[in-house]
């Protein structure tokens, strides 16, 4: 049986959170009114699972340029306003009354909105789902793992796990800050970040935190090993980047370049701060990380790689181009490790063939 595709799984995953949060407001909304029935919650469900369609397939994309709030704003309004129409015609069908445009209609526009049990469920369906919306917003916002675990209170003491770690950080962000100006560079970061989506999902990654012009991506050991995801990720985000090069040189005049470093091993994560709350990672691969990348960097080169981590993949070598090891010391640490550039065979065999058309050519 083929496995689902990670979008699919995505969107799939969105679905059931939709149905399960607006359930469960939905029945502490209806507590009050002593009506909490298997049918209820199934109800809420439904509607719950309904407005995830809504949001995932139709209106999502739609208000992904605009602020936070616009886009509640915006998704809630067009969820609620089909919701509460299909709301209203399906428990005027139920209660004996011709559909609006049917040949013995009988029911007017002003008894429909004069009944107060319309009204009233109405109301309930517009708050329940437009806080389910708020809640899966702050959940995308966070981050599932994240937000779980603060609900949970998973994080309130450290936690150790095995983590891969990728770092990717603009080629001459300064540069491009000053040429493009403030405004329209942060255009520019949040058009790229937005291209990203569909290779983040593809590849089971979890985005850490953006900091400035640098993404930090994050998966658990087995996850970011499984099809050698952590590499994998780079390049399809190079490729989605490639297929829009058009449309970001006619809007911006100005395509993005990424360098990044890998690596992995153990980190701890843990809620920190008392005013402001956040849950972050620490420890020694994180630092390493920042310091693989700067020496891509210095390098010059794409994305580089740990050889510890690297050891881990035994099929790498069979997908990507290795460079050979260079010895790097670890930022405020005496330990010293090996590090590797990564390059896709298939960027090589491209070049190749562009070389060989061009030698093939008529002088």
């Amino acid at each position: 049986m083929k496995r689902l595709s990670a979008i699919t799984r995505h969107k799939l995953r969105k679905l059931l959170l939709y149905a399960l949060v607006t359930a469960a407001v939905g029945v502490v909304l209806t507590l009050f009114s002593g009506q909490v029935r298997p049918g209820v919650i199934l109800g809420w469900a439904l509607v719950g699972a309904w407005t995830g369609v809504l949001e995932v397939y139709l209106f999502g994309r739609r208000f992904r340029s605009l602020a936070i709030p616009l886009q509640f704003i915006g998704k809630a309004a067009g969820v609620n306003l089909l919701t509460i129409a299909i709301v209203l015609l399906a428990i005027a069908a139920d209660r004996g009354h011709s559909l609006p445009y049917g040949a013995e209609a009988k029911l007017t526009t002003g008894t429909l909105f004069a009944n107060d049990d319309l009204l009233r469920t109405a109301l309930q369906v517009f708050v329940v789902t437009s806080l389910a919306i708020l809640i899966v917003q702050v959940e995308e916002f966070m981050g599932r793992r994240f937000f779980m675990g603060f609900l949970l209170g998973w994080y309130d003491k450290p936690r150790e796990s095995e983590r891969v770690v990728l770092s990717i950080d603009l080629v001459s962000s300064s540069a491009l800050n000053e040429r493009l100006g403030d405004m329209l560079y942060f255009r520019f970061l949040n058009f790229t970040h937005s291209v990203m989506t569909d290779a983040v999902l593809r590849h089971d990654a979890e985005i850490h935190k953006y900091v400035g012009d640098e993404v930090i991506f994050t998966w658990s050991m087995r996850s970011g090993l499984h099809n050698l995801n952590c590499i994998a990720l780079y390049f399809d985000i190079q490729e989605r980047l490639e297929a829009h090069r058009q449309e970001m040189m006619r809007e911006f005049g100005a395509f993005p370049r990424f360098r990044g470093g890998l690596h992995g091993g153990r980190v701890i994560t843990a809620q920190v701060g008392h005013i402001k709350r956040a849950i972050d990672l620490s420890g020694d691969v994180m630092n390493t990380t920042s310091r693989v990348q700067s020496m891509a960097k210095s390098l010059k080169v794409d994305l580089m790689i740990t050889q510890e981590l690297l050891d881990r993949m035994p099929t790498a070598m069979d997908h990507y181009q290795f460079g050979e090891a260079v010895e790097v010391q670890v930022k405020g640490g005496k330990r010293r490790m090996l590090v590797r550039a990564v390059e896709s065979r298939i960027a090589q065999n491209d070049a190749a063939s562009r070389v060989a058309h061009a030698a093939a050519e008529p002088a």
